[in-house]
């Protein structure tokens, strides 16, 4: 959740947010490359738990609203802390830790709620926007876009989607406003193909997404087999989101085939899909959780 927040509040200026210590200590794990984890790109794998409540409450304006009331949540940081240092030192837990720990997640449910479902609350834009993103790949007049769409509807049978979603700290905009510039906005863009079905590991590898697509997406979706979605934040350079929406455009054709004659996929193909970069999403909050979704417990306390 923090990640998504800076991210969407920062772009690709987010690390610099976290701390140097973490950014050291990453640093140092990247010269054990024989011992390379799916999380070692990512700097907050590297943040001690000692920082990285300080950083939740330098961060509150972003993170508060899927938390709760920040004094209160001050409060339960402390006793969340000593259970911590208990574990860590090999002592022996207090009767009432399960029970605290349980319910500081019971009291988080609403939140996390709120946080995951917005992330998939998809707004559409209007073509008439004076947005460079939509002009790019709305009306298609980017130059991979005039290229890429008729040729992917009709070789291909894939479409390409590019809708917006609102983080819960961001304010609404104006009739008008462009959503390029604005912090706290996603772009996300999704590619759904028929009678295909993706390399998903593949395509996380492709050389088209070294230009400006890792760098700049926040996540890789994948919700099934036959198609994916990326996201990116609106605050970002519109013209490098819009090069890196036809690189990934252009990667997911190449790593993607028909399916067998007699042959269909499910998510237990995604089951087997091996760990990747945190920022490929497959089976979790970030996929699943919607409006619909609903009884749901993030968290099962």
């Amino acid at each position: 959740m923090l990640y998504v927040e800076l991210r969407a509040a920062h772009g690709v200026d987010w690390a610099s947010h976290i701390g140097q210590g973490a950014l050291s200590r990453q640093e140092k794990d990247k010269l054990r490359t024989y011992m390379a984890s799916p999380d070692w790109d990512d700097p907050l794998a590297y943040l001690d738990v000692g920082k990285l409540f300080p950083l939740l409450d330098s961060s509150w304006d972003l993170v508060g609203p899927s938390l709760f009331e920040q004094s209160a949540f001050q409060g339960r940081v402390n006793e969340l802390l000593a259970i911590r240092n208990r574990i860590g030192h090999l002592r022996r837990p207090h009767a009432d830790d399960l029970s605290r720990l349980e319910q500081t997640l019971r009291d988080l449910e609403k939140g996390a709620f709120e946080a995951l479902a917005s992330y998939n609350r998809e707004a559409y834009v209007d073509e008439d926007l004076q947005d460079p993103v939509v002009d790019s790949w709305v009306v298609g007049n980017h130059r991979t876009a005039r290229r890429l769409i008729n040729h992917a509807q009709s070789q291909y049978d894939t479409d390409i989607r590019v809708t917006y979603t609102r983080r819960p700290w961001a304010g609404p905009l104006d009739s008008g406003d462009p959503i390029s510039g604005s912090p706290g906005y996603l772009w996300r863009v999704d590619f759904v193909m028929r009678g295909r079905y993706l390399d998903v590991p593949a395509l996380w590898r492709d050389s088209y997404l070294d230009r400006y697509a890792r760098k700049l997406l926040v996540h890789l979706i994948v919700r099934h087999a036959s198609g994916v979605s990326v996201v990116f934040p609106a605050v970002d350079n519109s013209a490098e989101i819009s090069d890196a929406i036809g690189d990934v455009f252009d990667a997911v054709l190449t790593n993607s085939s028909t399916f067998p004659a007699g042959v269909s996929l499910n998510s237990d193909d995604l089951a087997r899909v091996p760990p990747l970069d945190p920022r490929v999403q497959m089976g979790t909050g970030w996929t699943i959780v919607d409006d619909t979704t609903v009884p749901i417990s993030i968290f099962a306390a």
